[in-house]
């Protein structure tokens, strides 16, 4: 890994992350529950173009994550999206090299961000799961770390504080045992709905989410 691009990256997650508190408000719960080292697969609900940093902001280890490949489109989303360890993901079908870059990503002991839905849901309900999470975790093996994020879809309340603010929470770790499992008994489809199921229950419990 390059060292001055880990430098980059862990500077714009710590100072973006202290600027949104201080300036907006910015509320992160369960940080704690982010193991520090390991292949760690945070799988978060998708509301708004703006997730991946805010996200970012609210982890406290460094991070990869796939986005949308038209991000990369122009020469600046290609070169701030890099910095950030982004990697991009054609979403018109299974995007076979991105799911590899993600699992040598965990393979490798990095925390990977994976929006299991695939698309942003336009209403705040969370969409049922892509394949993408159930393939990832199977050949990875890493344990999944639910993540709900809220307020980034309507960013401009949130950052005048007229409305609700940017808030992230973490919920109670997956095993890969507990997965693999699932999976075992149940199939792939089985396994990612477990994801999105927990993924509802931390904005359940953060009082973010209701279906």
């Amino acid at each position: 890994m390059n060292p001055s691009k880990e430098s980059i990256r862990i500077r714009i997650q710590y100072y973006g992350g202290l600027l949104a508190r201080l300036l907006f408000g910015f509320r992160v719960n369960g940080a704690e529950r982010v193991p520090k080292t390991g292949g760690l697969i945070i799988a978060c609900n998708h509301i708004s173009e703006m997730d991946p940093p805010v996200l970012g902001f609210a982890i406290p280890r460094t991070i990869a994550f796939m986005a949308k490949m038209e991000l990369f489109r122009c020469r600046f989303g290609d070169y701030f999206l890099s910095k950030l360890n982004a990697f991009p993901v054609n979403r018109a079908g299974i995007d076979t090299r991105a799911l590899r870059t993600a699992i040598d990503y965990l393979k490798g002991g990095e925390a990977v961000v994976i929006f299991p839905e695939g698309t942003r849901s336009r209403d705040g309900h969370m969409l049922p799961a892509k394949a993408g999470i159930s393939l990832i975790a199977s050949a990875s093996g890493a344990p999944v770390l639910p993540a709900f994020i809220w307020g980034t879809d309507h960013a401009w309340k949130s950052m005048t504080r007229s409305g609700t603010r940017f808030s992230v929470s973490f919920g109670k770790i997956i095993s890969s045992g507990k997965l693999m499992e699932i999976k075992k008994k149940k199939g792939k489809t089985a396994m990612a709905e477990t994801v999105i199921a927990a993924i509802a229950e931390t904005g359940f419990q953060a009082g973010l989410y209701s279906n």
